[in-house]
């Protein structure tokens, strides 16, 4: 393994900062911060020290352990015990206590971590400090200012480092960075950007030898450019005249481009969310797909492209409902613009051609024949009889072919022979999604297999390169996937239609596939992954007519509905059939130029397909973020490429190429930084960077003008909140009792359960004053004395455990064990307070809707209360209430212990379920008194030998005539 190259300047400038004092250091993308987290942390990677590593992902421990091992294999760094130890969900609390007694670096998750604080398992006093790791994400309600605010309090005296290479996130809001600090306890703030006088002259001492590629767009790319531009201008406008709750300078089609456009504008809206209308919210979500689709032009295949266009179609058919949902789905009204059948209409030409026998007399294309030889080619692939494929091989895929030519690797060694004397090492290929690597893998592995399928001369009458009739194989794979998925969509359509009369409720669109091995059961994105596309396609109407007018109407759809149809009738045939097309189809898929026909490989053939690569052959693909944002200098590093391909533009890595420069270990040959010309990716990435800039330039300004408190208590005492309960409690009971007294009084105790120190409240109760007791309690959530129990449900977890029936037996269990039981329904902050959106509730309200299903909740358990509350800074103020007038403090065991079986401590149920259920069902009881009776008499034998007399003084004269003319009437008349 090489070792890791020596900090820069710059670098050990930042490093020696953050030794000398805590602060918040914040350096711009690409610039090495991960490398400096891991100098930081060798330091304080030591027996002699206790410090946790906090906030940081899965992927940032793996990149710190591999550094680590780097570091160990330098000079000077071999006998320093730089080990980094991990704690998650799987290790048992004996294990961690011993961890944190050895002393060292211990990476931690929070909520773990809190708890331990809570539940004195960290040794406080030997703690020497935290380092918060992406401190953008540290807010009021986040569990690490919880774990810093009690660290504090336990130990004064431990060190603070924050980092964060995000700059965009402090520009956020009402003075994030003064926020960010006061929650870390710092008063310090470091700022690095690119612009900084020390890092230009550390990069500017070694310059990178760029070409840059200006690959032009073809026509079709330019027009669904242009159509999804439309789209997004128009979708804006409306938007910002429906509500004028948006701020118009951030809300524009430049900021669309990026991923947080969408957290931005629901972020904007999310406290009025109820007010809004079903057609705005509708476009809010459009936004987010209409920005995949100026994506998704740039960076995927046509085939990928116009399958994520069908499977937005199909799950925006009208008429969509779901039983019990919070409101009706509605239709994108964008998909019946003009600018919308533009945009069908290119991508599905990119991609193929109707023979003359489905085209119309307009089309514009004009007709095209196909030969029987083109036929029987075309069927033996596995693909219809009526098409013809156009497969616009995306420009730079051409273009990384000429470029690997041109370097002389891989498979094109031949074309441009290697300079023996100046050698090719490896050559590392940069793409910005795991799926661009697996398309630009595919396409290199079988570059030199193509499919060629004959036409009539008539096709080359278009005057365009899209008609060549010879298509590298990978595009055929994808066509042939595609087309598999329509038939399928079909066939489960019919089925649908059959049973339910075609009213299946639809699923999100799935996302591009750049794999046919990847186009069946679920379909991959580049954010993760979603359903298959529902089993339901939504009729379209051709063109721009004057049904585009008329509220949301229909986008072109005749193509679609032909197309399906055609291709169902397709694959029921070639079911029917045993001839060559299905064996050829079925070898054709699986077939590769790298597989042997031979089932015995012979020694004189084995080095030709296993062993050692030339580096003047190697070609490594990775992504930007798959790896993590930083991991491109731990690849640089280990690859020590002398050719880098930057097939999509990243400023962050830009710059990390520069740092590796400067470090001289390797000298680059040559970087290639390709780009579309004038396209919406040059776009994106030159507002990427001025975006940095601006944000850097108002942290600074900020900074200067930074209020910083003067004191020392940054949340490490609740001294405040406790002088503010005293003085409540004093106006509200007894003025006459001493403040002293109140203050010097114990702080009030809730019991916690530890799930749920993934929430927010937690936090705050302890900075309200509360004593937090973490435990693992069966029954509710929170225990506020011994007699009451609150359950606290989110809204999405309060749908879920409504439609699963899990609320229902938590209802039961805590009326069962508990005086008083109460069931919390808490909103997040910042959002609307609002269960319905105003005029969301259906006439008919069905039996399945929230509703519903909570009015048969109360109805079941009428001792259950539900409080509402619309964030969790109400609900300290309902715990507050509720806890006032009890002066007892709940006892930890007593609560740990209820519904865990036979216990010496009392815990047993308040009533028992059989007489109670008895008791109810007897003339003259009520909800209301049944308890007044269950009091007064110990079991149904003493309440039946009760007077008249003796149940009027209970429940009231009319219903104990009731209760005791039911008891004395003779069962026979």
């Amino acid at each position: 393994m090489p070792t890791i190259s020596p900090l820069l300047s710059f670098q050990r400038q930042i490093l020696d900062n953050l030794l000398d004092e805590d602060a918040l250091c914040i350096v711009a993308r690409g610039l090495g911060l991960n490398r400096i987290l891991a100098e930081l942390s060798r330091i304080c990677a030591t027996p002699r020290a206790l410090v946790f590593l906090i906030n940081a992902s899965d992927q940032d421990e793996s990149d710190l352990e591999q550094q680590f091992m780097q570091l160990r294999s330098g000079e000077g760094h071999v006998d320093e015990p730089t080990q980094l130890y991990t704690v998650n969900n799987e290790t048992n609390s004996a294990a961690r206590a011993r961890l944190y007694r050895q002393g060292g670096l211990v990476s931690v998750t929070s909520r773990i971590l809190i708890v331990d604080f809570l539940n004195k398992l960290v040794p406080a006093q030997l703690v020497t400090g935290i380092i918060v790791h992406n401190a953008s994400r540290v807010s009021a309600e986040s569990i690490e200012a919880f774990v810093l605010r009690v660290a504090r309090q336990q130990n004064p005296h431990i060190f603070v480092k924050a980092l964060s290479d995000t700059p965009e996130a402090f520009t956020l809001g009402f003075a994030p960075v003064e926020k960010t600090l006061k929650e870390l306890g710092l008063r310090h703030v470091h700022l690095w950007p690119r612009f900084h006088v020390e890092v230009q002259r550390d990069l500017s001492t070694t310059e990178v030898p760029v070409v840059e590629l200006r690959q032009p767009q073809t026509r079709a790319m330019e027009e669904l450019q242009q159509a999804v531009l439309d789209c997004l201008s128009a979708m804006i406008s409306e938007l910002s005249s429906s509500t004028k709750l948006l701020d118009p300078e951030s809300i524009n089609v430049e900021s669309c481009l990026f991923r947080y456009f969408d957290a931005m504008v629901k972020r904007m809206l999310a406290p009025y969310w109820h007010r809004l209308s079903l057609r705005t919210r509708t476009m809010v979500g459009d936004l987010a797909s209409l920005r995949k689709i100026a994506e998704f032009v740039t960076a995927y295949d046509c085939v990928s492209l116009l399958k994520y266009l069908d499977t937005l179609l199909i799950a925006n058919r009208p008429a969509v409902g779901i039983a019990g949902g919070m409101g009706t789905a509605s239709v994108a009204e964008w998909l019946a613009s003009d600018a919308a059948n533009i945009l069908y209409s290119v991508a599905r030409t990119r991609v193929f051609r109707t023979s003359s026998s489905s085209s119309s007399s307009s089309d514009s294309n004009g007709r095209l024949r196909i030969s029987d030889e083109c036929k029987r080619k075309l069927r033996s692939f596995g693909l219809p009889e009526t098409i013809f494929p156009v497969l616009e091989v995306p420009p730079k895929l051409k273009l990384l072919e000429t470029v690997l030519e041109e370097i002389g690797v891989g498979n094109h060694v031949g074309a441009h022979k290697a300079n023996e004397a100046d050698p090719c090492g490896p050559v590392l290929i940069m793409a910005a999604s795991a799926k661009e690597c697996r398309m630009i893998r595919t396409y290199l592995s079988l570059s030199g297999s193509t499919v060629c399928f004959d036409s009539d001369r008539a096709n080359k009458a278009h005057g365009s390169d899209e008609t060549d009739s010879k298509h590298p194989r990978m595009m055929v794979d994808l066509l042939r996937g595609f087309f598999k998925w329509k038939a399928s969509m079909t066939g489960q359509r019919s089925g649908q239609s059959n049973t339910s009369g075609n009213k299946a409720p639809a699923a999100p669109a799935a996302q591009p596939s750049t794999s046919n091995t990847q186009q069946s059961a679920r379909i991959n994105s580049s954010n993760g992954q979603m359903r298959r596309p529902p089993p339901a396609k939504r009729r379209r109407v051709r063109g721009g007519s004057a049904t585009a007018g008329s509220g949301v109407s229909r986008a072109p759809a005749d193509t679609l509905e032909e197309e399906t149809n055609e291709i169902a009738a397709f694959a029921g045939q070639a079911k029917e059939e045993d001839g060559l097309g299905d064996n050829t189809a079925d070898s054709a898929e699986h077939n590769s130029d790298y597989e042997s026909d031979d089932d015995v490989l012979l020694e004189t053939t084995f080095d030709e397909h296993f062993g050692m690569l030339p580096s003047n052959e190697a070609i490594f693909v990775h992504s930007y973020y798959a790896c993590g944002n930083q991991a491109g200098n731990n690849i640089l590093e280990v690859l020590q490429p002398t050719h880098i391909i930057m097939y999509d533009p990243d400023p962050a890595f830009i710059r990390l190429v520069e740092v590796y420069q400067a470090t001289g270990r390797a000298p680059l040959k040559q970087v290639y930084f390709m780009v579309y010309d004038n396209s919406l990716e040059e776009q994106r990435y030159l507002s990427a960077i001025r975006r940095e800039r601006e944000s850097f330039e108002k942290l600074i300004r900020e900074k200067a003008a930074l209020v910083i408190p003067i004191d020392d208590t940054f949340g490490m005492s609740p001294a405040n909140s406790m002088v503010m309960q005293a003085i409540a409690r004093r106006s509200n009971r007894n003025a006459r009792v001493p403040l002293a007294s109140e203050i010097q009084a114990t702080s009030p105790l809730v019991v916690v359960d530890v799930r749920e120190f993934r929430s927010p409240l937690p936090s705050l109760l302890h900075a309200a004053g509360y004593e937090v007791v973490p435990r693992t309690i069966d029954i509710g959530d929170y225990v506020l004395h011994d007699e009451l129990v609150v359950e606290r449900k989110s809204l999405p977890d309060l749908i879920g455990s409504l439609r699963s029936g899990r609320l229902y037996n938590q209802a039961a269990a805590m009326t069962k064990h508990y005086r008083f039981a109460a069931l919390l329904v808490e909103f997040e902050v910042n959002t609307s307070f609002s269960l319905q959106a105003i005029g969301g509730i259906a006439q008919n309200v069905s039996l399945g809707s929230i509703h519903s299903q909570l009015a048969i909740l109360a109805l079941a358990f009428p001792r259950l209360r539900i409080l509402w509350s619309s964030s969790p800074y109400e609900t300290v103020n309902i715990f507050a209430e509720l806890k006032r007038d009890s002066d007892e403090e709940p006892d930890v065991d007593r609560a740990v212990s209820m519904g865990q079986g036979d216990h010496s401590v009392e815990r047993e149920s308040i009533y028992n379920a059989n007489p109670i259920a008895l008791l109810q069902s007897l003339p003259g009881v009520t909800v209301k008194n049944y308890q007044l009776l269950a009091r007064k008499y110990g079991n149904i034998r003493e309440l039946c030998g009760a007077s008249k007399v003796d149940l009027s003084a209970v429940i009231g004269e009319e219903g104990a005539g009731k209760l005791y003319d039911f008891i004395q009437t003779n069962t026979k008349s």
